[in-house]
């Protein structure tokens, strides 16, 4: 199956990442320009805010407003007002390095992971009450993470797989760690994921200029989907029908033989591999 991947918006963002539908647009971050980005699908605006720092990840609040975890821990952030309110927040020590991608789960807990190229960093879960818990450590690139189900299916990107843990509705633990599957045989590192109505995995390779559709249970390959960019990092469903699949790229760390083969890098794209994704889940705090 031929999937046509579309241009959306020509941006050089350094680090694309963290696409989330939202009241009819599709959102995301510039990680390192610090910019929080908007595209509404229907009228072709576009607009940027910055909220101030590194952000990591976004996740619309059931309130109004945004929950955004970046450089200096959680945050909300309202657009329309400007207005910044900072959270109680893991310590640096216990961070590590910046946040990364970020979800919430079918109750409206935020969970979020941070980034340490040394292997240091770790995996948090921050409650509707705003008490946040520390769940894994020794985390290099905490990344893509969504739910299926009673099972909580994550990437730490260095390992070049996704796990798979049990969930506890009630109280949000993620316990029985294991391998879900490989995708050493992939080129690049698995990124950011979501999953549509079917249990698909849909996973962007940065370095490896795809997004690959996997079996959840499998780990077989059941769609490939070819990126005009070098470096995809995140995917989600949008649309009026969920059957928009965005795909956020980055232009960071390129050599110029890589920028003449992908000039589009860092921008934002859109196909619709003939999937039907999931509602976004607001955090419930």
């Amino acid at each position: 199956m031929s999937v046509s991947v579309d241009l959306v918006w020509q941006r050089e963002s350094a680090l694309g990442e963290g696409p989330i539908w939202h009241e009819g647009k599709l959102w995301w971050v510039d990680i390192s320009g610090g910019d929080l980005l908007s595209f509404d699908p229907a009228t072709g605006d576009k607009s940027s805010w910055k909220p101030g720092g590194q952000l990591g990840t976004i996740v619309p609040r059931s309130s109004g407003g945004w929950l955004i975890a970046g450089d200096t821990g959680f945050f909300f952030f309202d657009p329309v007002t400007g207005q910044r309110d900072d959270l109680d927040s893991p310590p640096a020590t216990m961070m590590n390095g910046r946040f990364n991608d970020g979800k919430c789960d079918p109750s409206g807990r935020f969970f979020a992971g941070t980034i340490d190229m040394d292997g240091h960093a770790a995996f948090f879960r921050l409650d509707p009450n705003l008490r946040w818990e520390r769940l894994l450590t020794d985390v290099t690139i905490s990344n893509g993470l969504t739910w299926w189900e009673d099972k909580f299916y994550y990437i730490d990107s260095k390992l070049r797989r996704v796990d798979v843990f049990d969930t506890n509705a009630e109280t949000g633990a993620i316990t029985n760690r294991r391998l879900a599957f490989s995708t050493e045989q992939l080129p690049g590192l698995p990124d950011g994921m979501t999953i549509d109505r079917d249990g698909t995995l849909w996973i962007a390779f940065y370095g490896g200029a795809q997004v690959v559709g996997f079996d959840r249970e499998t780990g077989a390959t059941l769609a490939t989907i070819p990126v005009p960019a070098l470096q995809p990092t995140a995917c989600w469903f949008g649309g009026e029908d969920l059957g928009d699949l965005y795909i956020t790229t980055a232009a960071q760390s390129m050599n110029d033989d890589d920028q003449a083969r992908y000039p589009l890098s860092g921008s934002l794209f859109r196909c619709r591999p003939g999937s039907i994704g999931l509602s976004t889940v607001a955090f419930s705090g």
